[in-house]
């Protein structure tokens, strides 16, 4: 899906178009300022995505023909930059995902809304996917809103707030959940948190590294700071240790792209630069 709200489905080897759907023409979709960023979902036999129409706010297509299925007028919120989320229950499968001022989630079945959760943040971005765990899903957004732990239902149908934390107000670096610790990076309150996940108190601080975007991979953290630093750290329930680090060397404006790791290397974007390091073998 394009910024402008195209939706393409291509042949894999040939890169042929089998079909296309103009979101904002065809759906009554409404564009955001810096265009729709939502990494496309697939499960159900279906094809999810967030137009942020009034009637076709959130839909799901035949990922094989791009034929509408059902449409959920959600809460009549544009979109807000998030990929969404399944959640597979044992009577039934939900999407959560953020639209503009909002923490919604939808029947996957037929798209009816069963709740709608207040998220308001200044500019209505919510660039982190909302992540389940346990019959709970945790959803963050920056400028200050921070993170809510909602508690469902067994079928799903109904939640309930746990806790709320502002303390770790992370805008689009993403998160990682380990061992009852939620590590990220706040936008407003720039530095490094621990939130305990069954509490929702702030564990640990750290503000040696600023704000950034972080991954996890063979028990270790790697966050890449908007400084250009990208830091190898050692997590615990106590903080966080840094091992090692580099500056990125090259590339141009905001160090925002996140970090991959692929076979045993490490990718790193900045700008019209992309850099690959090896990583040591244990």
């Amino acid at each position: 899906m394009s910024g402008f709200g195209r939706l393409f489905c291509l042949d894999a080897t040939t890169g042929k178009q089998i079909w296309s759907v103009d979101l904002l023409k065809e759906y009554d979709g409404r564009n955001i300022q810096w265009g729709m960023t939502e990494n496309l979902l697939i499960g159900e036999n279906k094809l999810f995505c967030t137009p942020g129409g009034i009637t076709y706010n959130v839909i799901a297509l035949d990922p094989d023909t791009g034929k509408l299925i059902w449409s959920s007028p959600g809460n009549e919120e544009t979109s807000a930059y998030c990929s969404p989320q399944l959640i597979r229950l044992p009577a039934k499968t939900i999407l959560v995902t953020h639209t503009a001022s909002s923490i919604i989630g939808i029947d996957t079945k037929d798209g009816k809304l069963l709740w709608r959760h207040p998220q308001p943040n200044r500019y209505s971005v919510h660039g982190n996917t909302p992540y389940y765990q346990d019959g709970q899903v945790y959803c963050v957004s920056g400028y200050g809103q921070g993170g809510v732990l909602l508690k469902l239902s067994a079928d799903g149908s109904v939640k309930q707030e746990v806790w709320r934390n502002t303390t770790l107000d992370c805008k689009t670096g993403g998160f990682i959940v380990l061992d009852r610790i939620i590590y990220g990076s706040g936008d407003a309150n720039k530095g490094w948190y621990g939130v305990d996940w069954k509490t929702g108190s702030t564990v640990f601080s750290d503000k040696s590294l600023g704000k950034g975007n972080i991954i996890y991979a063979d028990g270790m953290l790697y966050c890449y700071a908007e400084s250009g630093e990208v830091a190898l750290v050692r997590p615990s329930p106590s903080g966080i240790r840094k091992v090692s680090s580099f500056q990125v060397p090259y590339g141009e404006a905001q160090h925002w792209a996140h970090l991959v790791i692929r076979n045993g290397r490490l990718y790193v974007r900045h700008g019209s630069s992309l850099m690959v390091y090896e990583l040591a073998k244990k």
